[in-house]
């Protein structure tokens, strides 16, 4: 934790749920793989109480960091979940429909009030059992754009006299989920941070994600804190660095709600293969954190976020003049 100390990082998000499964005793989640042999095993303690010991220590602040809605990824072990305490019942009994298996995984149905519920749950036992700086979510929402993952549950809001688009419906369903999880924290501790880092691409959010930004910045009682994961330099040809923070900080008008840029410190050193003429930038450049951290601060933004802690390091020589000068800036 030393390196993030040197450029002034004081505040941790730790994946304490990346699939609905925890590094943590839960009761309604199994051991997660990345702290176990496989999903379901048994952890050799609690390490995400040992993570707020050891940090908390040190002088930092961490947050708990759960993924809303995402069960298995497309390669994940399928058959493992079906002992899962609550998602392995639900799977059982597909007609529920509380979580769905689709091509890219298995995600649970955001327009399920008893799958809002479990994540309502989930985030209830950790401010129950530990204490914490906030809560925060990532970019990962509505799983597809296929309008066959929630037609039975759109057809029955159709039926009622529901008037919504499909996109807009999903939306509000992203939008009530966002609101509980909100609530369920300030009443919790007033004072905890609820905080999401979504892509950097605003309409990809809206019509990909159908999660709504623009009202999460605009409005208060959504999240105290946006973290764009502005992930790209200067020169990409689709999202270079400057417009998009600047789309971000125009997007972001609430009092209440503080913006941060995310920063790729894991592209230090490394060809960017999506970057179209840009691909070559953060392999030529050294100062690109440094300039980009000087661009979020003269627009306005609040503060910063390093993606991921693990490539803060001041030792290998790809990234250690790009920290020592981004170092001088902090």
């Amino acid at each position: 934790l030393d390196p993030l100390r040197k450029v002034d990082v004081r505040d941790l998000f730790v994946q304490v749920r990346p699939f609905m499964d925890a590094i943590y005793p839960s009761a309604l989640f199994p051991a997660s793989s990345s702290v176990t042999d496989r999903r379901g095993g048994k952890l050799a303690f609690d390490y995400f109480a040992e993570i707020l010991k050891t940090a908390g220590a040190m002088g930092f602040r961490v947050h708990a960091w759960v993924n809303p809605y995402r069960v298995l990824g497309e390669s994940g072990d399928f058959d493992a979940l079906q002992s899962d305490p609550v998602v392995g019942s639900w799977l059982k009994d597909g007609a529920q429909r509380n979580v769905l298996k689709i091509e890219n995984g298995v995600f649970l149905n955001p327009a399920s009030p008893r799958a809002q519920t479990l994540i309502l749950d989930g985030v209830r036992e950790l401010l129950e059992t530990y204490d914490f700086a906030g809560v925060h979510l990532d970019d990962y929402f509505y799983p597809t754009t296929d309008s066959l993952f929630d037609a039975p549950e759109y057809a029955a809001y159709r039926k009622t006299g529901g008037g919504l688009s499909l996109s807009n419906w999903r939306m509000q369903n992203v939008n009530a989920l966002m609101r509980s999880l909100y609530s369920l924290v300030k009443a919790h501790n007033s004072d905890l941070l609820f905080s999401v880092s979504p892509c950097a691409d605003i309409e990809k959010n809206l019509t990909v994600h159908y999660a709504d930004v623009r009202l999460w910045g605009s409005e208060s009682g959504y999240c105290d804190l946006l973290i764009p994961q502005i992930y790209f330099g200067f020169d990409n040809q689709t999202m270079p660095f400057e417009r998009v923070a600047q789309d971000w900080r125009t997007l972001c008008t609430a009092k209440r709600v503080r913006l941060c840029v995310g920063l790729a410190a894991y592209k230090i050193g490394r060809e960017d293969p999506f970057a179209g003429s840009g691909k070559g930038e953060w392999q030529k450049n050294e100062d690109l954190l440094m300039r980009q951290l000087k661009t979020a601060r003269a627009l306005g933004y609040d503060g910063f976020a390093l993606f991921s802690a693990k490539f803060v390091n001041f030792q290998k020589t790809k990234t250690r003049k790009a920290f020592q000068l981004f170092q001088d800036v902090v």
